[in-house]
Protein backbone atom coordinates (compact mmCIF):
# COMPACT_ATOMS: atom_id res chain seq x y z
CA UNK A 1 0.00 0.00 0.00
CA UNK A 2 2.79 2.56 0.73
CA UNK A 3 4.11 1.93 -2.48
CA UNK A 4 0.75 2.97 -4.30
CA UNK A 5 1.35 6.28 -2.28
CA UNK A 6 5.12 6.94 -2.49
CA UNK A 7 4.41 8.51 -6.54
CA UNK A 8 1.59 10.47 -5.53
CA UNK A 9 3.52 12.22 -2.83
CA UNK A 10 6.85 12.94 -4.84
CA UNK A 11 4.04 14.19 -7.59
CA UNK A 12 1.95 16.19 -5.62
CA UNK A 13 5.24 18.19 -3.36
CA UNK A 14 6.94 19.11 -6.83
CA UNK A 15 3.87 20.46 -7.84
CA UNK A 16 3.18 24.26 -8.12
CA UNK A 17 0.18 25.95 -6.44
CA UNK A 18 -2.25 25.73 -9.33
CA UNK A 19 -1.19 22.34 -10.27
CA UNK A 20 -1.86 21.03 -6.77
CA UNK A 21 -5.31 22.75 -6.64
CA UNK A 22 -6.02 20.71 -10.11
CA UNK A 23 -4.79 17.68 -8.09
CA UNK A 24 -7.25 17.94 -5.08
CA UNK A 25 -10.48 18.90 -7.60
CA UNK A 26 -9.29 15.54 -9.85
CA UNK A 27 -9.08 14.03 -6.56
CA UNK A 28 -11.98 15.43 -5.33
CA UNK A 29 -14.40 14.22 -8.54
CA UNK A 30 -13.13 10.58 -8.40
CA UNK A 31 -14.01 10.47 -4.51
CA UNK A 32 -17.50 11.97 -5.65
CA UNK A 33 -17.92 8.95 -8.51
CA UNK A 34 -16.80 6.71 -5.91
CA UNK A 35 -19.30 7.78 -3.55
CA UNK A 36 -22.25 7.61 -5.98
CA UNK A 37 -21.56 4.21 -6.86
CA UNK A 38 -21.73 2.88 -3.10
CA UNK A 39 -25.03 2.43 -1.87
CA UNK A 40 -26.27 3.59 1.05
CA UNK A 41 -24.37 4.63 4.11
CA UNK A 42 -20.58 4.49 4.49
CA UNK A 43 -19.38 4.01 8.19
CA UNK A 44 -15.79 4.65 8.61
CA UNK A 45 -14.39 2.66 11.30
CA UNK A 46 -12.86 4.33 14.43
CA UNK A 47 -8.57 4.34 12.88
CA UNK A 48 -10.60 5.29 9.82
CA UNK A 49 -12.37 8.64 11.36
CA UNK A 50 -9.23 9.47 13.56
CA UNK A 51 -7.03 9.48 9.99
CA UNK A 52 -10.20 11.68 8.67
CA UNK A 53 -9.71 14.08 11.88
CA UNK A 54 -5.42 13.79 11.92
CA UNK A 55 -5.52 15.31 8.18
CA UNK A 56 -8.76 17.78 8.18
CA UNK A 57 -8.23 19.36 11.07
CA UNK A 58 -5.47 21.40 10.57
CA UNK A 59 -7.80 22.43 7.26
CA UNK A 60 -10.02 24.68 9.29
CA UNK A 61 -13.26 25.70 7.38
CA UNK A 62 -11.59 24.58 4.15
CA UNK A 63 -12.65 20.86 5.05
CA UNK A 64 -16.31 21.76 4.63
CA UNK A 65 -15.33 21.71 1.06
CA UNK A 66 -13.49 19.04 0.81
CA UNK A 67 -15.26 16.59 2.40
CA UNK A 68 -16.77 13.66 0.43
CA UNK A 69 -17.65 10.45 2.29
CA UNK A 70 -19.22 11.96 5.48
CA UNK A 71 -20.60 14.88 5.78
CA UNK A 72 -19.13 18.14 7.30
CA UNK A 73 -21.65 17.95 10.31
CA UNK A 74 -20.36 14.63 11.06
CA UNK A 75 -17.09 15.31 10.91
CA UNK A 76 -17.30 18.51 13.32
CA UNK A 77 -19.52 16.16 15.45
CA UNK A 78 -16.41 13.91 15.46
CA UNK A 79 -14.11 17.10 16.29
CA UNK A 80 -16.12 18.07 19.94
CA UNK A 81 -16.14 14.41 20.44
CA UNK A 82 -12.63 14.60 20.42
CA UNK A 83 -12.87 17.66 22.18
CA UNK A 84 -14.39 16.23 25.22
CA UNK A 85 -12.95 13.49 25.77
CA UNK A 86 -9.32 15.17 25.67
CA UNK A 87 -11.40 17.17 28.47
CA UNK A 88 -12.63 14.60 30.28
CA UNK A 89 -9.54 13.14 30.85
CA UNK A 90 -7.65 16.02 31.76
CA UNK A 91 -10.73 16.44 34.39
CA UNK A 92 -10.69 13.06 35.56
CA UNK A 93 -7.33 13.14 37.14
CA UNK A 94 -6.97 15.06 40.39
CA UNK A 95 -3.82 14.77 42.62
CA UNK A 96 -3.35 12.71 45.00
CA UNK A 97 -2.69 14.73 48.25
CA UNK A 98 -0.96 12.72 51.29
CA UNK A 99 -3.44 13.06 54.68
CA UNK A 100 -0.92 13.93 57.43
CA UNK A 101 -0.38 11.75 60.19
CA UNK A 102 -1.26 11.91 63.71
Amino acid sequence: MIQLFHPLLTLIATASDSLLANYVLYLKNENRILRDRAPGEIHTKPHESAQLLKYGKPLGKAINELITIITPGTFHHWVREEKRSREKKTIGRQERVPCCEN
